[in-house]
């Protein structure tokens, strides 16, 4: 699994900048074989080989070593602010609701740890300082 999310995401990477092989490894500092053979996911590179790639594409090894799908669930865990309230017209007056910030969605409860719909971490911290958004006239 290491191998493959290396490989993919080193190939990834070369297309989006447009390198060729020998390209990227001039930019990484490795031989052009050695190279291939990582992208390929055919070598196991080294800690220091690691180094190399995440300095030869200015990343940090989480973003050259974690698969943009597993980024995308990991951002989930880190709280969001909650900073909007939508209001609604009933018979009694106005009622709120607060804004998941991701998904924009109203929750049903204030101060629950995750949206019900998205699954988006919250954080409730700022809410007394949540923008209230009225319904239009």
């Amino acid at each position: 699994m290491f191998l493959d999310n290396l490989s993919a995401n080193v190939l990834q990477l070369c297309n989006y900048y447009h390198l060729s092989y020998e390209q990227a490894s001039e930019r990484c500092s490795l031989s052009s074989r050695y190279f291939g053979s990582i992208a390929r996911g055919k070598t196991a590179p080294s800690v220091l080989t690691l180094e190399k790639l995440c300095t030869g594409f200015n990343l940090t090894p989480n973003d050259l070593l974690i698969t943009s799908a597993m980024q995308r669930e990991l951002a989930y865990r880190q709280p969001l602010t909650v900073t909007q309230i939508r209001c609604y017209r009933y018979l009694t007056g106005l009622t709120g609701f607060p804004l998941c910030p991701r998904c924009g969605c109203t929750m049903e409860r204030e101060y629950q740890r995750y949206c019900d719909r998205c699954g988006q971490c919250l954080d409730w911290s700022d809410f007394e300082k949540a923008a209230l958004l009225l319904p239009k006239k």
